[in-house]
């Protein structure tokens, strides 16, 4: 913006006093607005109070930044300032204008409260240039910070160089620009970030009054795109107590939404946010539908916070990124907000899993075979297709895992049916209502499933030559035993239990799945993840027989966990598979023998439990057991057959495809289960 300096009214010897006490600046400024987005944001407020209708804001283009040659500007078309204005007012640190002018300015609510905003410009630069006008008088002042530093517990009054200037001809008749230098940040300010910050710090009737365009853009809009709104237009309106009214809305996303700022409720008080999202009134970590946190988004209108002129009625803080909740004047609020948060979190669990639900139920290739479960199992399904809603779309994703869920319950049938006989042994009324059922189900003649039990039990005698002779964790040539191989074909090995769908996956990738960016780096890799049947997550490393664990591998398994919880919570096992006791303390395997979340386990102790569990099924199965429904029972027997027959457990490229083989008790939720 060209300037040109004009004779003023005022005579340039007149002095301009900016007055400090020891590192006010420091604390005010540079500290208080490290986020440049936030010290924008603040300088934007200075122009709504300004009066301004539109707001240029101009940043360096990343390809051209430069700390120290490129700047930022603030434009608006505001009131403007008269000399005395500057002097009095905007020189002045900390002087309460609403004392002086009350909480509306020109039928506009106040954003500025404190006196400090101004300040703000010091998080981004250590140069202001400020150039106001007020139809054809200007002025240009600068700030220094370092110039304007004061020694410790002294106040000092420093002068400011200033000049009468003649209005550019490009602006309108009033109106003030700060120009930012000697920028503070070695990289540049991202525009579109910029963008969504300011569309999300400001309410929509801000942005409805007073336009404010980055680099010539206007601000997006920040909520994404909603598959549920409350109320479904407009805003609800609550009365919390005598003269506290807010009003609210929330919705929830389609997706993930990915940024944090965008997620929970922004909390605006006067048209700006007093309390940055994402916000959920501290109840997320023990609502129901802890996921939902992914997809809520929501604005609480709440004037009444900022509502008085005195210093005593501020609750708000410096920042204006946070409101004081130990305030006994907000509890009834405080209270509020958390029904509410609480509420919309598992509103949006239960909208989104009966919205997959019915999905599922629409389509034939599912129904039917729901249909041919039995009652309970039926339930039990569409119960757990609900908690699949809770991160799942209609797609081919939640197609294929509501596929997996069907089928585990579709071989649970035939489990299930082997513990009933168990716990009526003794009882022959129970017996005979449980033979009768099996009846009236029409079930598969019982050699198939005899045939699955001795193929199991075959897998189980190869699982036992394989620890004696030391077979390698992963396959060291085409066509060769390995642990690996073994535990991905045959699962159920491991603890019929748990349910293992994922192999050798990097951590990076799966924090990526559950919406949390992670640095790339994908040598991490799990082994398998599982899940228990109490829901929790299960990180399982495995070691050949003969491998002599130490440290170094039990704290890596560790790393992978801490990695995970962020994304996924604390509810994650860890399960070390060898064959020898650590090389590590007595200490260091006591402390993991007795943790809840962690254990090693030893290759002998898994073959033992599965020996004993299958050698007694092959006794209780001795006799016709069937169902129609177990397709699937068969192709296990045909693919066992094929590790018999070939003698090796080595998968090949096209079963790897296929995934992980069949298992007795499918718990599988989804790979993130928000209430685990």
């Amino acid at each position: 913006m060209a300037i040109q300096v004009s004779a003023g009214k005022i005579p340039e010897t007149k002095k301009l006093y900016f007055k400090v006490l020891g590192r006010t600046l420091e604390h005010f400024g540079v500290q208080m607005y490290k986020r440049r987005a936030i010290a924008i944001a603040e300088l934007v407020a200075n122009c709504w109070d300004a009066g301004a209708k539109l707001v240029i804001i101009t940043l360096p283009s990343e390809r051209d930044y430069n700390p120290t040659t490129s700047t930022i500007e603030i434009k608006d078309n505001g009131r403007g300032m008269s000399f005395g204005d500057i002097q009095e007012r905007y020189l002045v640190l900390g002087k309460n204008r609403r004392q002086k002018d009350g909480v509306m300015v020109s039928g506009r609510p106040l954003m500025g409260r404190k006196g400090i905003g101004k300040l703000a410009g010091f998080g981004l630069a250590s140069c202001m240039k400020v150039m106001t006008w007020q139809g054809d008088e200007a002025f240009q002042f600068e700030l220094e910070k370092d110039k304007l530093k004061a020694s410790d517990n002294t106040s000092e009054s420093i002068p400011i160089p200033w000049q009468t200037m003649t209005r550019p001809k490009d602006v309108e008749t009033s109106g003030t620009l700060v120009r930012l230098s000697n920028l503070k940040h070695k990289t540049p300010l991202g525009i579109d970030e910029l963008k969504m910050s300011l569309a999300r710090r400001f309410a929509r009737k801000i942005r409805g009054e007073m336009t404010i365009l980055v680099n010539g853009g206007p601000l997006p809009d920040p909520i994404p795109k909603l598959i549920h709104r409350e109320p479904e237009n407009g805003e609800g309106a609550h009365e919390i107590a005598a003269g506290q009214h807010i009003k609210y809305w929330y919705g929830f996303a389609e997706d993930v939404i990915k940024e944090k700022e965008q997620r929970g409720f922004a909390i605006m008080v006067n048209g700006k946010v007093a309390q940055a999202p994402p916000f959920f009134f501290d109840v997320e970590a023990t609502a129901s539908g802890q996921h939902s946190t992914k997809y809520v988004v929501g604005e609480i209108e709440a004037d009444f916070l900022d509502s008085g002129v005195d210093d005593e009625s501020d609750i708000i803080a410096t920042d204006r990124q946070e409101i004081d909740w130990e305030d006994e004047r907000i509890k009834a609020f405080k209270t509020w907000g958390e029904n509410l948060a609480r509420k919309s979190l598992s509103d949006c669990r239960d909208f989104r899993g009966a919205r997959l639900e019915n999905w599922v139920l629409t389509q034939e290739e599912f129904t039917s075979r729901i249909g041919r479960l039995d009652q309970p199992s039926q339930r039990q399904v569409k119960s757990f297709i609900r908690t699949l809603g809770t991160v799942l779309e209609e797609s081919d994703r939640s197609r294929e895992l509501v596929s997996a869920l069907i089928r585990a319950y579709e071989f649970r049938n035939f489990h299930d049916v082997i513990e009933q006989l168990e716990d009526v042994s003794e009882d022959a009324d129970a017996l005979a209502t449980l033979l009768g059922r099996l009846n009236d189900w029409q079930v598969l003649e019982g050699r198939a499933i005899l045939e699955v039990v001795t193929g199991r039990l075959a897998i189980i005698d190869k699982f036992e030559k394989m620890i004696v002779e030391d077979a390698p964790e992963t396959a060291p040539k085409i066509g060769a035993d390995n642990m690996h191989d073994l535990i991905a074909g045959q699962p159920w090995l491991l603890n019929p239990d748990w349910q293992v769908y994922r192999e050798e996956v990097g951590v990076t990738t799966l924090m990526r799945e559950w919406g949390v960016e992670e640095e790339e780096d994908d040598r991490k890799r799990l082994d398998f993840l599982g899940l228990k049947s109490d829901q929790h997550l299960v990180i399982i490393e495995i070691k050949r027989s003969n491998h002599p664990t130490d440290i170094e591998e039990l704290t890596r398994l560790m790393r992978y966990r801490e990695k995970l919880a962020r994304a996924h919570g604390d509810n994650i096992y860890m399960v070390l598979l060898c064959g020898r006791e650590p090389k590590v303390s007595k200490d260091e395997i006591n402390n993991w023998s007795n943790s809840k979340d962690r254990e090693i386990r030893y290759w002998s102790q898994v073959f033992s439990k599965s020996k004993v569990i299958y050698e007694h099924y092959r006794a209780l199965l001795d006799a016709d057991i069937a169902h129609p429904d177990f397709v699937k029972a068969m192709e296990e027997v045909r693919e066992t057959r094929k590790i018999i027959n070939g003698g090796a457990v080595y998968r090949g490229q096209e079963a790897r495809k296929m995934g992980v083989g069949g298992q007795d008790v499918d718990y599988m939720k989804a790979e993130k289960d928000p209430d685990a």
